[in-house]
């Protein structure tokens, strides 16, 4: 639901521990959450690439800083429509 994606999004830009940037990826606008350590007992940071249009996570990327990450999500995010699920395609 977009609305329920900006509200979500309005409450992080509030966080003083997580920034918001503009950034492209694929050519496409999309928005950079970054939230640092402090938000994670100092052990990790997180940036979570979304979708400047319409909010959808693209990728989430989490480790320490200044370290290979040690967990990296990508994401691909497509409807379902009625006929597919009935063909058992989803």
């Amino acid at each position: 639901n977009p609305q329920v994606r900006v509200g979500v999004l309005r409450l992080l830009a509030t966080v003083p521990q997580v920034t918001v940037t503009r950034s492209t990826t694929d050519g496409q606008p999309t928005l950079t959450l970054t939230a640092g350590t402090a938000l994670f007992s100092g052990t990790a940071a997180q940036v979570l690439t979304i979708g400047a249009r319409t909010g959808t996570p693209i990728s989430l990327v989490s480790g320490r800083p200044g370290q290979k990450p040690s967990s990296i999500v990508s994401y691909q995010v497509s409807r379902v429509t009625l006929a597919r699920i009935a063909a058992g395609n989803f």
